[in-house]
């Protein structure tokens, strides 16, 4: 795979040193790729492990191995808020909800809209992470049906008149087949005008950063995308797809 921008989750599990992090990395040839560490400010059961808990000192060491700073954030609303995300170089913003389950199935529309009113009050990110999340937990998975694509759309514009994108979260693969969102979805948002858009490996152990970028970006080149967003010498930049 040639030098490329990778996105890949670090949990800080004690496993995983960001030497190794690093260190596996160069080994995929990706010579551009940010760590994100989870807050998450959520009155829920369901919010994530903080991995952050001092944004200077993560930002600092970030910088002290030559790294873009970088966040994933989940916030509900109504929790009051710990982070500013412009503080970051690059910041992911997730929705980590306990989802609502109707007649065995996740309600998906929910979901969406509480993630629409969310991102319409938030700033500082850069882009939507792991949009279809509630499918890994579904009782079978079932993707997005088209009769939600108008929710998708609304969001797409909102996205766009942001100057936000998508993160393509490769991770899923192993559990279902498709990453987060599914290629349905990464089509569609492509059909809607979007443009900004980052692959990540969502790691969270050295073994797997990188894991199924090469798939990931021959799709999205299939599908219509020619460029990655990347995080290059204190800005971000446009990398054609290979």
């Amino acid at each position: 795979m040639q030098d490329y921008h990778i996105h890949s989750y670090f949990s800080g599990d004690s496993e995983s040193r960001i030497e190794d992090i690093i260190a596996r990395a160069r080994d995929m040839n990706i010579e551009y790729f940010i760590i994100t560490d989870h807050v998450d400010d959520m009155q829920t059961p369901f919010a994530l492990k903080d991995t952050c808990k001092d944004r200077t000192v993560c930002r600092q060491t970030m910088r002290e191995f030559g790294l873009p700073t970088g966040i994933e954030y989940s916030w509900d609303g109504v929790t009051e808020r710990t982070t500013d995300l412009n503080d970051f170089d690059f910041a992911i913003l997730s929705y980590h909800d306990e989802f609502d389950i109707v007649d065995g199935k996740i309600n998906y529309e929910k979901y969406l809209r509480e993630l629409y009113e969310i991102a319409s009050r938030i700033e500082g990110y850069n882009v939507l992470g792991h949009l279809d999340l509630p499918r890994r937990y579904d009782p079978s998975n079932r993707k997005f049906d088209r009769e939600l694509y108008p929710e998708l759309e609304r969001l797409f514009e909102l996205l766009k008149e942001n100057g936000k994108g998508i993160e393509v979260n490769m991770s899923a693969i192993d559990m279902y087949g498709d990453p987060n969102p599914d290629w349905d979805i990464v089509k569609f948002y492509h059909d809607c005008g979007g443009e900004i858009i980052t692959v990540g490996s969502d790691a969270h152990v050295a073994r797997n950063v990188g894991k199924y970028i090469s798939e990931g970006l021959e799709r999205l080149k299939a599908i219509g995308f020619r460029y990655l967003d990347v995080f290059d010498k204190g800005k971000w930049v446009k990398k054609q797809i290979p």
